[in-house]
């Protein structure tokens, strides 16, 4: 699970540097607290299915060093999300029907400068029919 977690991180990373080692999240013996969603993207509304309802980060400001949680909410179809860029992907855990999440540490890549760049999700139903939309945030 903590390979999935750290390849997708890597993946959504891909566009800015490539091959960034990442930091793997510390083990707690308690209790991990649920991540807090402080940024909802919510795509335009579109009829049919496969839809992504909206999709939850963290933050929209991500921070290298830092934590990335995400919460991708579609409809009860879809079987897989997976988010990336390029050449390289990662898939989000199926948390319940219609419900994908994934939470993991950010790599710390150096440089001052903020960017922007946009994380790309798919859905994919079991019938392989998918839609995708792409998620702006900020990164430094």
């Amino acid at each position: 699970m903590e390979s999935r977690s750290c390849a997708l991180v890597g993946s959504m990373l891909v566009v800015l540097y490539s091959g960034c080692a990442l930091a793997p999240a510390a083990s707690v013996a308690q209790a991990t607290p649920q991540p807090t969603y402080a940024y909802t993207f919510t795509p335009a509304a579109v009829a049919g299915s496969p839809r992504i309802n909206k999709v939850e980060l963290n933050s929209d400001h991500l921070q290298a060093g830092g934590p990335i949680a995400i919460r991708v909410t579609t409809t009860p179809d879809v079987v897989k999300v997976v988010t990336g860029s390029r050449r390289r992907s990662g898939t989000l855990t199926m948390a319940g029907p219609g419900i994908f999440t994934s939470d993991s540490t950010l790599p710390r890549v150096g440089g001052l400068a903020t960017v922007r760049i946009s994380l790309h999700f798919v859905a994919t139903t079991a019938s392989g029919q998918s839609t995708s939309v792409d998620v702006p945030v900020h990164y430094r």
